[in-house]
């Protein structure tokens, strides 16, 4: 009874996020994030005790620096709220598993196994990625860790050829932040600036594999890229299209929801008929959407730690600039990762370093690059992440375990990045 409970009060967080974005937030953001945490306390003796002292202390943290940092009262709403969006859209891409296998076939369906397939699955990750966001990986990811626990060179392989897509995908957070902070940046010329670096990125990710994990790579089961598979991302990528043409005022979160949660229906609808597409969605929400209280409970403790982080900093960073290079922009870049790795994330640190550089008077386009390219690496090496947040709550994978896998592999691509803002300072 108490699962049903929790799982029917994560279906009304849903309920209320997309109501609230639809709406022009008729609805304050904050109701459904406050509805998520009742959730939590329905759902938390459900959480691993370790977990339960994570979340906790994450929470408390955020807290703490919420009082010490004097945060206004739109700060504390945020904190109740800010990520409430991302946990519905899990929760929405969640309902995905009821359609994901083709009829006929099982979890235990023998997937595709070798250096072929390990290449064709990153492939899949980064191209549907970069339009239907995070809610790729989870597809991937979950018909993989389907038949065996996610280990590290599928976990991290994943994360960093997704984290790479943020460079120059115009459907991720990333390009948004950029457009609201950049005016006057070039939205073709970036996107043409960064695909060099997911490039180079994917090429080092299969390198790395093929060399460092010569026998794991031989042993890989990947996602079974062929038609049949790969119609449900297909499918979600262009309704999600279709949803930013007709609604374009939307968040990208809530068009994946809607997107996920319209697909299944439709294709359930037609596979089982009405009476028995009510019955599968029902007990979905009583016994699907609970199993994501580790997820649920994450995200939001990871949101009053990240309002916390912003109450403190204000947005106050010291300049020994007067002008704003590649050099800058190099050293910029690596400041942002550094306190992404310190659990900043890369949205408060651009918002907050905007107003200063600005007063540099900074070539948009250079700019532009400079925040996409610490988005995708600062996101890869952060441990509170939503990306690695998801991959804890979802297969077990330690958030601050897949952060530290990463720095390597951050370390080296900054050096590509820094070398990419020197050709993009010479070109604008």
């Amino acid at each position: 009874m108490r699962t049903a409970v929790g799982g029917a009060v994560i279906a009304l967080m849903v309920l209320l996020t997309l109501v609230s974005d639809i709406s022009d937030d008729a609805l304050p953001y904050w109701l459904s994030g406050a509805v998520g945490w009742i959730a939590v306390l329905f759902l938390f003796v459900d959480v691993k005790k370790s977990q339960r002292w994570q979340t906790g202390l994450i929470t408390l943290t955020g807290l703490g620096l919420l009082i010490a940092g004097s945060a206004s009262n739109v700060q504390w709403t945020q904190a109740i709220g800010n990520n409430a969006g991302l946990v519905t859209m899990l929760a929405s891409v969640g309902f995905l598993r009821l359609i994901a296998l083709p009829q006929g076939e099982t979890k235990n369906h023998q997937l595709p196994v070798g250096f072929a397939a390990y290449v064709k699955t990153m492939a899949g990750v980064s191209l549907f990625g970069s339009v239907i966001n995070i809610s790729a990986p989870i597809i991937f990811a979950d018909r993989l860790h389907d038949q065996k626990a996610l280990g590290r060179l599928a976990s991290q392989s994943i994360t960093r050829v997704f984290t790479s897509t943020a460079a120059w995908s115009p459907f991720f957070g990333g390009m948004a932040a950029v457009l609201v902070n950049v005016p006057g940046m070039r939205l073709s010329f970036v996107i043409l600036a960064c695909l060099p670096f997911a490039v180079v990125s994917f090429i080092v990710v299969v390198l790395e594999a093929r060399l460092r994990y010569a026998e794991l790579v031989r042993s890989f089961r990947g996602y079974p890229v062929n038609f049949f598979n790969l119609w449900i991302p297909a499918a979600l990528a262009s309704i999600i299209l279709l949803l930013s043409r007709v609604a374009p005022d939307w968040s990208v979160l809530t068009h994946i929801s809607l997107s996920a949660l319209l697909l299944t229906t439709v294709v359930l609808l037609w596979r089982n008929g009405m009476r028995a597409t009510t019955q599968g969605l029902g007990r979905f929400v009583v016994d699907g959407l609970p199993v994501m209280i580790n997820e649920l409970q994450l995200f939001l403790a990871a949101g009053v730690l990240a309002a916390g982080l912003a109450a403190v900093i204000s947005g106050e960073f010291v300049s020994v600039l007067s002008v704003f290079t590649a050099f800058t922009a190099a050293l910029l870049l690596g400041v942002i990762i550094l306190l992404a790795v310190c659990g900043v994330h890369p949205v408060v640190t651009v918002s907050g370093a905007t107003p200063l550089i600005m007063t540099l008077s900074p070539e948009p386009d250079l700019l532009a690059v400079c925040y996409l390219l610490a988005w995708s690496l600062g996101t890869c090496a952060s441990p509170l992440s939503g990306t690695h947040l998801v991959f804890q709550g979802r297969y077990g994978i330690p958030s601050w375990k897949g952060a530290v896998w990463n720095w390597p592999y951050v370390a080296f691509m900054y050096l590509f990045a820094v070398a990419l803002l020197y050709g993009v300072a010479k070109s604008v």
